[in-house]
């Protein structure tokens, strides 16, 4: 199973440093006359929102299964990556709109220097949580991370707008205020397309659609080589937030017992479980290997000798 409080750790500090990075980013801007360093501070504290979303997320889904919730609590991180994600692709369409009002009333900005060195360190740390959080999110598989990565870097682009702005407007004038907001609106584009990306993966958990191919591929590889597991078909998979659900129908030599049937089964799921730390669950539904359950579009094991004179070259991938 992946690791919770690695998960838990990453978004804590996040929440930390968003609300202290936030406030001193209002307080500098305010005192060195920086609009843009302002604007880039209550980005920042709204990230805080993101940051509780992610952590409501984890622990909902950590949570065992009750009466109200039977199939547990993983749709929950599913919900909060959509919120993230509407959050992220929000945030974008505004920083794009403010950067095309500004440079429309070209606002000049007189910001000290102070201003931009809080930019850069914004920018420092904030690339720094980055990096950590999609290093945990890629180890742990975690969608959500990931979604919370990526609003971390829509801050720290922004800061690198700001910080690009107050070192023109430092060293030529005024006149060069105008690439605060042209940097804020080519940021803001980029970050809307992986926004959108983003959003649409966070629809797909929440529609059951099925993992990528090669995972999928990946789970099918540990049933055939279980001693005793002939054939298997209806195999479907889909995402629980984080997580993964399998079932399929597994066929076994119809002379067996129900106990030898339900261990070759066990075996197949403890397969899965091992090899995979992403699959939640494998629900197994045990069937003869007899000619009406051999069907077509299963898969069969071509190593495996049936009584039923089945040809094996009648099955075929589905």
């Amino acid at each position: 199973m992946p690791d919770r409080n690695e998960k838990l750790s990453v978004t804590f500090w996040s929440l930390v440093l968003n609300l202290v990075l936030g406030l001193i980013k209002c307080v500098v801007g305010n005192l060195a006359h920086s609009r843009a360093l302002i604007v880039d501070g209550l980005h920042s504290l709204l990230d805080l929102s993101t940051d509780l979303a992610v952590i409501y997320g984890l622990k909902m889904s950590a949570k065992p299964q009750d009466a109200e919730h039977p199939y547990g609590h993983h749709k929950f991180a599913s919900l909060a990556n959509l919120f993230i994600a509407v959050s992220l692709v929000v945030s974008c369409l505004f920083l794009i709109r403010n950067g095309i009002v500004d440079f429309r009333n070209e606002s000049t900005r007189l910001p000290e220097v102070a201003a931009l060195v809080t930019a850069i360190v914004s920018l420092g740390i904030k690339e720094i949580l980055f990096f950590w959080t999609r290093h945990v999110a890629k180890k742990e598989q975690s969608r959500l991370l990931l979604t919370n990565a990526w609003h971390h870097r829509t801050d720290s682009l922004s800061s690198l707008g700001v910080a690009l702005a107050i070192l023109a407007t430092i060293l030529f004038g005024e006149d060069w205020a105008f690439l605060d907001s042209l940097a804020a609106v080519a940021l803001g584009i980029f970050l809307l397309w992986e926004g959108a990306k983003l959003l649409r993966k966070a629809c797909n958990d929440l529609l059951d659609t099925a993992p990528e191919h090669m995972i999928i591929n990946d789970i099918r590889e540990h049933i055939l080589p279980t001693p005793g597991a002939i054939a298997y078909h209806e195999f479907r998979a889909r995402r629980v937030g984080d997580m993964i659900e399998v079932d399929l129908h597994l066929q076994v030599e119809p002379t067996l017992s129900v106990e030898a049937g339900h261990m070759i089964a066990k075996a197949v799921r403890k397969n899965i479980l091992q090899r995979h730390p992403e699959v939640l669950d494998v629900l197994i539904h045990l069937e003869p290997a007899t000619d009406p359950h051999l069907k077509s579009q299963g898969v069969f094991d071509f190593s495996t000798s049936i009584e039923s004179g089945t040809g094996a070259g009648d099955s075929k991938d589905k």
